[in-house]
């Protein structure tokens, strides 16, 4: 299995891939006037930070094509289990690198984040 797939598409192989597991509190928590918080958590979400390597202009495509604009399946792995949830991502950033004497156009580098919904 790959690291990362959308809708059963494989991923490039990520250099760097970050999980956090967010609280989301509800709406009405605060702090109270002796400084204890109160209010409810009521769900809990991933974000995925992703970092890959050099990559073809053909593997940046891959990543682009199924990292869509609104929301969209990811499977990754995480405390021992896989994971397919809906997110959708931040700003795809891509560092370029050219061509480098082969015909082939690369990248240096590419992230994004990736926020469950």
């Amino acid at each position: 299995m790959a690291t990362l797939s959308c809708g059963g598409t494989a991923l490039p192989e990520p250099v760097e891939l970050s999980t956090a597991d967010e609280i989301i509190w509800s709406a009405n928590t605060e702090r109270s006037s002796n400084g204890t918080m109160v209010g409810e958590a009521i769900a809990e979400k991933k974000t995925l930070e992703i970092k890959w390597g050099i990559l073809t202009e053909a593997e940046v495509k891959k990543i682009k094509d199924n990292l869509v604009k609104g929301f969209f399946p990811i499977t990754f792995r995480d405390a021992g289990k896989n994971h397919t949830i809906s997110v959708y991502r931040g700003t795809l950033t891509k560092d370029h690198l050219g061509y480098i004497g082969d015909g082939f156009y690369y990248y240096k580098s590419a992230s994004v984040s990736i926020v469950q919904k």
